[in-house]
């Protein structure tokens, strides 16, 4: 019997995700807003992707019509969006749902632990390059994208292993981890290293390895983001630094963070869960974390002058 399967939002990456597993034959259940469901409904939902293009129509619920719990709630908003989220979704809760949030950070397992036990909740992150085109299509560029999950405990569970078998899709890399939270640590890691050197600079990654002493500033923030994963419990393996700084100090490479493009076009960012929550992580542990200091207190402004226009 196939899991019964909500994916909350159908934006770059739970659509892209969602309409994969629903291509498939998963039963697959999208929780969107009435604007999203109106262009959904007329426009089906399509992938422009490098796998391989396609369009569907959904299967679609908007809050007030959620009348029994699912299986599985895989979670995908933005995560300055979680309160109304969980606000939302939090009828298709059971006593044996499972939710497996894709946010970026760690503070919203405290929240989705908070609100539904720490038995419903899992540990989950993906790497995927998508975004929504002005049509609402999802367009997939790069490598074959990768969604992993895994119990919180590390252990190894039957339902982990059934959701496993629901997320099981051509399309994307499934990968059941029993190192979940190292994994989320690790991206965060690199979110918080990008972001910060993008919208600092105000620049790509090309860009900011090609000026004098680029790559040092870029070396010193990663520097400072492992440091704090460390004394968190959580210590990046030379591996992961060696491939992060590679990535971040590639000379003509056109990559930029998602904060840094929402910045750009002054739309509400992530500040808070990607730099604030890591800085304040840091001054728990009295790390001197100066150039995260620095994007904290820069972002902060850019939300103040957002909040006032």
């Amino acid at each position: 019997m196939n899991s019964r399967i909500l994916v909350v939002g159908a934006g770059a990456v739970g659509g892209y995700f969602g309409a994969r597993m629903a291509s498939a034959g998963h039963d697959v259940t999208f929780l969107v807003r009435p604007r999203r469901h109106a262009q959904l409904l007329a426009d089906g939902l399509s992938l422009r992707s490098t796998i391989g293009d396609t369009t569907i129509r959904p299967i679609m619920v908007t809050a007030q019509d959620i009348v029994a719990p699912y299986d599985i709630v895989l979670l995908s908003v933005k995560a300055y969006s979680l309160d109304a989220a969980m606000d939302d979704f939090s009828p298709a809760v059971g006593p044996a749902t499972r939710i497996i949030p894709l946010l970026n950070g760690m503070r919203h397992l405290d929240l989705l632990t908070e609100r539904f036990g720490q038995n419903a909740v899992m540990g989950g992150t993906c790497f995927i390059v998508s975004k929504l085109d002005r049509e609402g299509r999802i367009i997939q560029s790069g490598s074959l994208p990768r969604l992993s999950f895994g119990e919180l405990s590390g252990q190894e569970t039957a339902e982990a292993r059934q959701v496993e078998h629901a997320f099981s899709s051509p399309g994307f890399e499934t990968v059941r981890s029993q190192h979940i939270l190292q994994d989320m640590w690790n991206k965060w890691i690199l979110l918080a290293s990008l972001g910060s050197i993008c919208c600092l600079m105000r620049g790509t990654v090309g860009e900011i390895a090609e000026q004098p002493h680029g790559t040092d500033f870029t070396r010193a923030v990663i520097k400072e983001c492992a440091a704090i994963a460390t004394a968190e419990g959580y210590c990046p393996d030379a591996k992961i630094i060696d491939d992060t700084t590679r990535l971040l100090c590639k000379s003509g490479s056109s990559l930029t963070s998602s904060m840094f493009r929402d910045l750009s076009r002054g739309a509400p960012i992530e500040a808070h869960q990607i730099i604030g929550d890591l800085v304040a992580r840091a001054r728990k542990h009295d790390l001197a974390t100066p150039l995260l200091d620095l994007t904290n207190l820069n972002l902060r402004v850019y939300e103040c002058q957002r909040g006032k226009a």
